[in-house]
C-alpha cells in the first residue's frame, strides 16, 4: 500500500506581517530573554537560602523575562513597519525576516528597556 505523501504549504498562513515577523524571530527572542541578568543571578543565589527566597527569585526572574519579551514585541512591531514590499513578499513566501531584522530588534528592544528604566 502506497503511503500518502504530505504536501508542503506553498506559502505562509495569512497573518499580519508583524505576527509573521514575531513567529520568525521567537527562537531568537527566547534565547535572549532567558539569559540571566543581575536579577536572575540574585534569584539563583537567593534560592540557596531557602524556599521563600527561591520562590521570590523565580518570580522576579519570570517578571524580568516577561518585561524583556514585551520590549521585543514592541521592537518587532516597530521594525516590521520598515519592511520593503519585496521583504514582505519574501516573509510571506518563506516565513523568514531579512538579514538586518534581528540586529534591528535587538537595538530597538534595548532602547525600549532604557526608556522603561
Amino acid at each position: 500500500m502506497a503511503r500518502k505523501q504530505q504536501s508542503r504549504p506553498t506559502s505562509v498562513p495569512k497573518l499580519n506581517d508583524d505576527r509573521l515577523c514575531w513567529l520568525a524571530v521567537r527562537d531568537h527572542v527566547d534565547k535572549h530573554t532567558r539569559k540571566l541578568g543581575l536579577i536572575g543571578w540574585l534569584g539563583v543565589l537567593g534560592s540557596q537560602r531557602g524556599r521563600g527566597s527561591a520562590r521570590l527569585g523565580g518570580n522576579m526572574r519570570r517578571d524580568e523575562m516577561s518585561d524583556q519579551k514585551m520590549d521585543y514585541a514592541f521592537a518587532v512591531d516597530q521594525a516590521s513597519e520598515n519592511l520593503t514590499h519585496e521583504e514582505r513578499l519574501h516573509l510571506r513566501a518563506t516565513g523568514l525576516v531579512p538579514d538586518w531584522f534581528l540586529a534591528d530588534i535587538d537595538r530597538r528592544a534595548k532602547e525600549i528597556r532604557k526608556q522603561r528604566s
